[in-house]
């Protein structure tokens, strides 16, 4: 059985590739990625940005990227410690 992070991981993943493929209006060429600036753009828009616009919104609490990368990297170390 899977678990619930495991369930909403295959999610995310699968909208995020919606983001590459041809048909969508959002479409993001991979060849645009090769320019390092714009794959740290994107990577810091994936793991930074864009999830605390969506914990924002959910929780309505008013926080930084920076204050949510905190949060973060709590979850990180709370689920590398052996249950």
């Amino acid at each position: 059985m899977k678990t619930k992070q495991e369930e909403y991981t295959n999610k995310i993943l699968d909208q995020l590739e919606n983001l590459f493929k041809d048909d969508n209006e959002n479409k993001i060429d991979l060849t645009e990625l090769e320019d390092n600036k714009n794959a740290a753009d994107f990577f810091h828009a994936l793991a930074n940005l864009a999830p605390t616009v969506v914990y924002v919104n959910l929780t309505k609490k008013e926080v930084g990227t920076l204050d949510f990368n905190h949060m973060a990297n709590r979850l990180c170390m709370m689920n590398s410690v052996p249950k």
